[in-house]
């Protein structure tokens, strides 16, 4: 399952982008899925693929690394991105029940 974890810092440094690496590496199930990207200039983001269980199970466990990893952020966003092919999945179950009605 694909996981992003955005975070807002005040000012964010390379030691705040070692950190995320970190976390992402911590909780990933493939460490070469783990990507760090500055989104804007107070904010970086995090992406990672983690072992698919159910959301609500993952979300303390990501918080709680984001908690001992990122203690110094204002704010923190974790998403479940849907890929590709998961959205052209559900576009083709909405269209068929559609045509059923």
């Amino acid at each position: 399952m694909q996981v992003r974890v955005q975070i807002q810092y005040v000012s964010p440094d390379d030691a705040d982008v070692a950190s995320l690496v970190s976390l992402g590496r911590g909780l990933t199930n493939d460490p070469r899925s783990v990507v760090v990207s500055r989104e804007e200039a107070d904010r970086l983001v995090v992406e990672f693929t983690m072992p698919t269980e159910a959301q609500y199970l993952a979300v303390p466990k990501i918080d709680r690394a984001v908690r001992h990893h990122a203690g110094n952020r204002l704010d923190s966003t974790i998403a479940f991105p849907r890929s590709a092919a998961d959205r052209e999945r559900n576009k083709r179950k909405t269209e068929r029940r559609r045509k059923r009605r």
